[in-house]
């Protein structure tokens, strides 16, 4: 169909309604898409909550990590993995504490401290991407981020990729006060 029909068939819609079609009709624009090229490290900036998942589901890790938008890290996370029988499971709490860096299109590292039960640490590796922000008080606050471990697991005895999902929970006052 030509658009000069389209246009004529339109004619007897109000300008309001037309433009809310219209609207309705066109893709809308992420502001991760949008936004490429002004990442920084303030774009990360909340208390996230954070899921990981160990390799093919063999564990499971519930916590949260509050990243403060000048590159440090502290959480905590209670992870599910198997136990000494290949019948029993085994709940233990680990600490998190590290830095942060983000590049300009939203990709980044994480060095981690992991504070292991028993009194031992791990370090490790994360690379990240954020895959959604949200526009805050005219801030930019990344709302979900997607990693990969570049090690293996060091609260599990297993070689498996470490994968975590990151969700906004909350924003921090700091991270949007000031701008």
């Amino acid at each position: 169909m030509k658009i000069s029909l389209v246009l004529k068939s339109l004619k007897w819609m109000s300008p309001a309604v037309l433009s809310v079609l219209l609207c309705a009709t066109s893709p809308a624009q992420e502001h991760g898409n949008s936004s490429r090229g002004q990442f920084s490290t303030a774009t990360v900036c909340g208390d996230y909550g954070a899921i990981a998942t160990y390799g093919a589901n063999v564990a499971r890790a519930l916590g949260y990590e509050v990243m403060d938008g000048h590159g440090r890290i502290r959480g905590a996370a209670t992870v599910n993995q198997p136990g000494p029988s290949s019948t029993t499971r085994s709940i233990s709490e680990i600490g998190i504490s590290g830095t942060y860096t983000v590049d300009e299109n939203g990709r980044g590292t994480m060095n981690l401290v992991i504070a292991l039960p028993g009194g031992g640490s791990g370090n490790v590796t994360e690379d990240f991407v954020i895959t959604k922000t949200k526009l805050i008080n005219g801030v930019m606050i990344a709302t979900e981020i997607e990693d990969m471990q570049q090690v293996p697991s060091t609260v599990i005895d297993d070689s498996s990729l470490v994968i975590h999902t990151y969700t906004l929970r909350r924003v921090l006052k700091s991270c949007t006060s000031g701008h």
